[in-house]
């Protein structure tokens, strides 16, 4: 019984850890000409172009920022649907 108490106590530690490391996703809300992108309500601009970043996209903010401290960097976004990284920066 003793093991079995121990072993429920890793796992849900396991679980906080690897919760509290989670990336957030957003959407794209708008996506024009495959160089701008609105998401999460800031604009970001391709550093050259995104191909294949719609509307409604998954993405994740892999390093940067999302803007939503009002930090404005570059950055790189992971687009889930398409498993393709695009680099942007904000406007």
């Amino acid at each position: 019984m003793k093991n079995i108490f121990y072993i429920f106590l890793f796992l849900f530690g396991l679980i906080l850890v690897t919760n509290s490391y989670a990336l957030t996703q957003f959407y794209i809300q708008t996506s024009h000409n495959d160089e701008i992108f609105i998401i999460n309500d800031e604009i970001f601009e391709a550093q050259t172009y995104c191909f294949n970043m719609e509307e409604g996209d998954p993405v994740i903010f892999l390093d940067g920022s999302s803007a939503s401290m009002g930090i404005c960097v570059l950055t790189k976004i992971l687009n889930r649907r398409t498993n393709q990284v695009c680099s942007v920066w904000c406007e």
